[in-house]
Order: C-alpha cells, then sequence, then structure tokens
C-alpha cells in the first residue's frame, strides 16, 4: 500500500469522526466529532493531484503490474465497528445500508461475555460507509487506507489492543497489504502501534451456520484476560 499524505490521513480521520487537535497560535483545533454513520459528514477532499506522465511509458513490470490490479474497483460496502472495552474494536462487514439486527448484536453480546468482557448490552456501533459521500473514487486501495487510518487511530489515542476481524472483508482491507496468504479463521496479524487483528466469520455467518460457532469460539481464547 502506498503512504498515505498528511492531507489524505487527516481527511479520512475527519470523514471516520475523529477528534484531532493541533496548536495554531497556542489554540488547539478540534474536528467535529460525528458518533454515528460516518456518511452523514460531508468533508471537502483533497485536491487531485496531478501527475504528468512520459510519452512513451515504459511496459509495466511484474511489480507494476501488482500495483495496477491493486487499483481495483470495489463496490459500496458498510462496516459496524464496535468497541466494547478499552483494549477491543470489533469490525463486522454489512451490506450497503443495512444495520446490525437484533439477532447479531445478541450473538456478538455472548461472543464478549467468553472473552471476559461481561455486559448485556452493546452500544450503537460506528458505521463507516466506503465511498465516503465527499468522494468520488472507489478503488479498493482507498477503501484499505480508510479502514487502516481508522484502525490505527483507535489503537494510538485509545490503546486498542485487539482488533477482531468478523468476515472476509474487513479482514481482506485491513490485512492484505501485509498479509500473503489469504484470511482465514483464527488467524493473527500484528498491527502498526502493538495491536493485534484476530479473523473471524462475520456475525451474519455465525447466525447462518451455527457449526462454525465452535471453531469461532476456540479462535477467540486467545483475546481472554490473561490470570
Amino acid at each position: 500500500m502506498k503512504p498515505v499524505s498528511r492531507e489524505l490521513r487527516d481527511w479520512y480521520l475527519s470523514t471516520l469522526g475523529v477528534v484531532q487537535y493541533r496548536l495554531r497560535d497556542t489554540e488547539p483545533v478540534a474536528l467535529e466529532f460525528q458518533p454515528e454513520t460516518v456518511a452523514e459528514v460531508v468533508n471537502p477532499a483533497p485536491s487531485e493531484v496531478v501527475v504528468e506522465l512520459p510519452e512513451n511509458p515504459e511496459p509495466l513490470g511484474v511489480e507494476d503490474q501488482l500495483s495496477d490490479l491493486h487499483e481495483e474497483q470495489i463496490g459500496s460496502f458498510r462496516l459496524a465497528c464496535w468497541q466494547p472495552s478499552d483494549d477491543l474494536l470489533v469490525i463486522n462487514g454489512l451490506a450497503p445500508g443495512s444495520v446490525p439486527l437484533q439477532e447479531e448484536s445478541g450473538l456478538l453480546v455472548n461472543i464478549m461475555r467468553a472473552i471476559g468482557r461481561p455486559g448485556d448490552t452493546l452500544s450503537s456501533p460506528q458505521l463507516i460507509d466506503w465511498p465516503p459521500s465527499a468522494m468520488d473514487q472507489a478503488d479498493r486501495s482507498g477503501a484499505e487506507e480508510m479502514l487502516s487510518v481508522f484502525v490505527e487511530a483507535r489503537v494510538k489515542k485509545q490503546g486498542v489492543l485487539w482488533v477482531l476481524l468478523m468476515g472476509e472483508l474487513p479482514a481482506t482491507l485491513l490485512l492484505s497489504p501485509r498479509s500473503a496468504c489469504p484470511s482465514s479463521v483464527g488467524q493473527v496479524e500484528e498491527l502498526p502501534g502493538g495491536a493485534r487483528a484476530i479473523v473471524t466469520p462475520s456475525l451474519q455467518e455465525l447466525l447462518n451456520a451455527p457449526e462454525l460457532k465452535g471453531e469461532t469460539w476456540r479462535a477467540i481464547r486467545v483475546m481472554s484476560p490473561q490470570p
């Protein structure tokens, strides 16, 4: 993945509702916080960068071809993000415009109890829509960058140690730049900042195929608080 420019990173964070503080004439400047749906946040996209290409470009090598394939378009999607405890962030893939069903939220509560995060209810998730309403591009690398920036902000600013990636969509978007193998249930990967990500089926998959629950329970035991 190409490094994210500071301008693009700041726009992602603002779009995702992450508060930032910077010194300007000794006064902090805070970006507006929107705790609910990201799609409701409208910010001007970064100015377009025009790159002048040579008249007779060289044929693409293998690395260039892979990079070109990486810029494939990706369809619209929604991610539901919960932070049930200070050290844990949960990301579950959803269809565009949908919200977690009551059965899905109840299942997640049970999963949290199984790993020592007790509670009868969960707060409403933050919903991340792709592409953002103010952004025209919908390429895959842009979606990966936005999710990476969101997770990195939670890790650095809120002390997240575990990121539970539920479903193929969030796992592929967050881990593919660092992983040579496809995401699989129980896969654990180190993330920048010291957190670790673990992959499980989505909440929808667990409800539709209960036989997946046993493998999921075994995979998430590593997140249980150590005695």
